[in-house]
């Protein structure tokens, strides 16, 4: 058994996965295009879609694809929760993902972590960044 998490973009899987992988250290395994697939496309535009792909950030596996504009909603009630072993890593990813994005909690000390931040990122996927256990 695994588990995963899969995200709707709206639009921007492709763009996000590649910021992923250049900026969190991921390996993207899939990115299929609506256009390469079985999925017939429903115009043009939809062929350079993402139907499907997957990117393994850390032996954790996101996957994601592309919906159609009329049925993405804003991701809300989860975070993905970034687990590094090193304050510097907090402040590294942080800076990467608040570009373009909504900052919720600069890294701070809490009384569980020496570094903690929130921030959702110019995808609209939230993240919780967290040093130590």
């Amino acid at each position: 058994m695994s588990l995963s998490f899969h995200i709707d973009f709206n639009g921007q899987c492709e763009e996000a996965f590649t910021f992923y992988a250049d900026h969190l250290g991921g390996k993207i395994g899939t990115m299929l295009k609506v256009k390469d697939s079985p999925v017939p496309a429903v115009s043009a535009s939809h062929g350079e879609k993402i139907v499907h792909a997957n990117i393994s950030i850390d032996g954790v596996e996101l996957a994601g694809a592309d919906v159609d504009a009329s049925r993405y909603q804003r991701l809300r009630g989860f975070y993905v929760l970034l687990g590094v072993d090193a304050e510097d890593k907090v402040h590294t990813h942080f800076n990467a993902l608040q570009t373009g994005g909504h900052v919720i909690l600069a890294p701070q000390k809490t009384f569980w972590s020496p570094c903690y931040a929130i921030v959702t990122d110019r995808f609209g996927v939230p993240w919780k960044i967290n040093c130590g256990t």
